[in-house]
């Protein structure tokens, strides 16, 4: 059975995530920097993959 969808507002979507990247910072699963530079390589494929 799928799990049930969370309703939830965007700005308690977005508290809920940066708590979980906090989480992970501190343990050590996440580096920021490597994450920063990871996100900008999703978008700049992303805005090549959309651009007409």
């Amino acid at each position: 059975m799928p799990k049930k969808k969370l309703k939830e507002s965007a700005s308690e979507q977005a508290a809920r995530f940066r708590e979980e990247v906090e989480r992970l910072v501190a343990a050590g699963e996440l580096n920021p920097t490597e994450a920063d530079k990871a996100l900008d390589e999703l978008v700049r494929t992303s805005s090549t993959l959309t651009a007409p």
